[in-house]
């Protein structure tokens, strides 16, 4: 079995054909096949994720964890009696927080004002709250102004969790990871670990969460985890057309929000290929009529696609570099178009030789 943790994230949009039972057997599945923590997400119109996640913790004896919950999303108040509850079902095991400001798209479903200083308030104000502290909110100005707290109010939670947990980052641009190396446990670096591997931009941006961490040089590092998108089908093709669209919008994304020319050109994508997605996105174009515009390229910078045999010799490699890096958890996303499927050749395929 694998020397480093293996977690598994179960985007719940992805996942939306399936009903919570069918996703807690899923999530047993795993378990059985050697997942050591499992994680949804956090999504607007989808099943929601610490009742999701209630019911994992009431059938599993493994981790669990948010990856991440959305910072906008849950006032720290709720989020913190949501997790405190949650944590009288996790029998001791560790519970994990990732915090972040979400997906491209939410800003187009809620405003999303000041996204370090929101970060920042609340970890800060989270953690005080889970260690029973009392918090006002004139001292949280953005989140006081954000989420209409009476400024004179302070808040308490009336017990506590009966189990760890840990706040981890889920914020990977520089800003927020000097906030999360300073305020939180841990870090999740997001679904563009395969992209920022290849653009070599992993090592400068591990430098900043670590340098500010308030631990000695070099030692006592904290945890990280590695999101690595996969896409697993005994059919190479059905693995790789289920995450076209996925791959289109992230690579649109990036090229959108800072990634250069060369980084693009260093995904071993070509620039013209960006360039006609954007234009074709931002004059209407959707489902099938932009799928065909994302190529082959594309959905292998931010995926590892296809069948077990596809797929191993990379896998390994980016074990091993992720290994090199620090991460002491590989979480894999996605899986592939068919759920049990994928995870059934993640459990016995892939992971026997990780």
């Amino acid at each position: 079995m694998p020397d480093m943790e293996i977690g598994v994230q179960f985007h719940l949009p992805t996942y939306a054909h399936l009903r919570l039972p069918e996703l807690v057997d899923l999530a047993r599945k795993g378990e059985a096949g050697g997942v050591s923590q499992l994680w949804v997400t956090d999504n607007l119109r989808s099943r929601q994720s610490f009742v999701t996640l209630a019911a994992m913790a009431s059938n599993l004896k493994i981790k669990l964890g948010t990856a991440v919950a959305v910072q906008y999303f849950r006032n720290p108040v709720d989020l913190a009696d949501s997790v405190a509850t949650l944590s009288e079902l996790m029998d001791g095991r560790e519970l994990t927080i990732g915090l972040g400001r979400g997906n491209p798209r939410t800003p187009r479903l809620i405003r999303t004002p000041r996204p370090v200083s929101i970060l920042r308030e609340t970890a800060q104000s989270l953690r005080r709250l889970l260690n029973g502290e009392a918090v006002c909110f004139a001292d949280y100005p953005a989140l006081l102004d954000y989420y209409h707290f009476n400024p004179d109010a302070s808040f308490q939670l009336n017990f506590s969790p009966a189990s760890p947990v840990t706040i981890y980052c889920g914020s990977n641009g520089p800003r927020g990871l000097a906030v999360g190396g300073k305020h939180m446990d841990g870090l999740i670096f997001g679904g563009h670990y395969l992209a920022a591997l290849r653009t070599g931009r992993v090592p400068e941006l591990l430098g900043i969460f670590d340098s500010s961490a308030p631990y000695t040089a070099g030692l006592n590092r904290a945890p990280k985890v590695a999101e690595i998108k996969i896409s697993l089908s005994r059919d190479q093709e059905k693995a790789r057309e289920f995450v076209r669209e996925s791959a289109g919008h992230r690579v649109l994304n990036m090229y959108r929000q800072g990634y250069t020319h060369d980084d693009i050109e260093k995904l071993g994508v070509a620039l013209p290929d960006v360039q006609r997605l954007d234009i074709a996105e931002s004059q209407g174009a959707a489902g099938k009529e932009l799928d065909e515009l994302v190529t082959d390229s594309m959905v292998d910078a931010i995926f590892i696609p296809g069948t077990p045999g596809d797929c191993l010799e990379r896998m390994l490699e980016v074990k091993e570099t992720a290994r090199s890096q620090g991460f002491g958890q590989l979480m894999f996303s996605e899986l592939g178009p068919d759920a049990d499927e994928a995870l059934s050749l993640l459990c016995e395929e892939i992971l026997p030789s990780l």
